[in-house]
């Protein structure tokens, strides 16, 4: 059964998963437990739908501008500390990296992905005709930064692109290593911060000191937003004017623009949960620590990337037979030892509880 990472996925493909699952190990899928994601599974949905259901109470729906978007980004500027004029919003992460893309590179062009990250920008890269070049992080899952300009200088690249806190490896990268790689190149250095909340600093205060550096964030990940999603990015004055030249800020859907709006007026609460998560990760990393055949790794973000001592093949297949779904991989993924990794989501301690009780006893059941 394959589990491979596949940003593209589509719904009705994880629906049909979980069917596949829940049909051999003859289970409801109710019962399935999809940790697979990177989702937010701590934010109570309760907060989240009280915030919607006041949005949808103070939009005329036969209003076609029912927000103002100026006020949109003056509350994110207000929340991050910078000006609006180095702010451009989006519906998802994934579009704006793909906008900042097609706005800053032509066909042919290439650009550099560090790997193992996410297959969606080897797809925008594919769909917009540009030449990739790889460059693997090192053993301790850090950038290589000779090797990312020494690649600069034989490709002639034109932008590189990588997550911090990183995907697949959760760990933040060395905020020194991305400032002198900053440094060193004039070329774009786009930097995903997704999962940011939960790592140790951002660097949206250092793109006013380099020219080249673009920060995306989100609210999918730790505002718990997933579903009614929003984003922004943080670049120097003059490519926002470029993207503001060639793309709407209206597209954002009003609910999603005014739920955002909620959270940054009174963030506390959402913060309060996500310090708490930070406590319960370390919780769950502790007692994982001590099962025998598990390495798990530092992680700045909502889920463990976890080695196993063997193949994961069966561990995956006996917490699927538990109705727990975690996230494997292949050899697409290109680095060493892919065949024994995986990466869980965690949640709240209920969820977390569950899936500590499947891993010991799959273990068990493997001994």
């Amino acid at each position: 059964m394959s589990n491979k990472i596949s940003i593209t996925g589509s719904a009705l493909e994880r629906n049909k998963r979980h069917q596949e699952i829940a049909e051999k190990y003859n289970l409801t899928l109710d019962q399935i437990i999809d940790l697979s994601l990177g989702d937010n599974l701590f934010i109570p949905p309760s907060l989240i739908q009280e915030l919607v259901i006041k949005d949808i109470k103070s939009i005329d729906p036969r209003d076609s501008y029912p927000i103002d978007y100026y006020s949109f980004l003056e509350e994110i500027s207000r929340f991050i500390g910078v000006e609006t004029s180095s702010l451009y919003p989006g519906l998802t992460h994934n579009q704006l990296i793909q906008r900042v893309l097609s706005t800053l590179t032509k066909s042919k062009n290439g650009v550099i992905l560090v790997s193992p990250d996410k297959d969606i920008y080897s797809t925008f890269a594919k769909s917009q005709k540009l030449k990739i070049n790889k460059v693997s992080l090192l053993d301790d899952f850090e950038l290589d930064i000779n090797s990312i300009l020494e690649e600069i200088e034989t490709s002639s690249a034109k932008a590189i692109i990588f997550t911090s806190p990183h995907y697949p490896t959760a760990n933040q990268f060395r905020e020194s290593d991305v400032l002198t790689l900053a440094k060193e190149t004039n070329i774009p250095i786009i930097i995903d911060e997704s999962y940011v909340e939960f790592g140790k600093y951002s660097l949206v205060n250092q793109v006013k000191f380099f020219e080249n550096l673009i920060i995306v964030r989100s609210f999918s990940k730790a505002w718990g937003l997933g579903s009614l999603s929003s984003a922004y990015l943080v670049a120097d004055p003059k490519i926002v004017k470029m993207l503001k030249d060639t793309y709407f800020i209206e597209e954002i859907p009003p609910i999603h623009a005014l739920a955002t709006k909620h959270i940054l007026q009174a963030p506390y609460k959402f913060v309060e949960l996500i310090n708490a998560f930070n406590v319960e990760r370390k919780r769950v990393q502790d007692q994982l620590k001590m099962l025998s055949g598990l390495k798990v790794y530092r992680s700045d973000t909502n889920f463990l990337f976890i080695k196993y001592k063997k193949n994961i093949r069966e561990l995956y297949e006996q917490l699927c037979s538990k109705g727990i779904i975690v996230q494997t991989f292949d050899e697409t993924h290109e680095f060493n030892g892919y065949e024994q990794f995986f990466v869980v989501t965690l949640g709240d301690s209920e969820i977390n509880n569950k899936f500590v009780l499947a891993i010991i006893e799959s273990l068990e059941a493997l001994s």
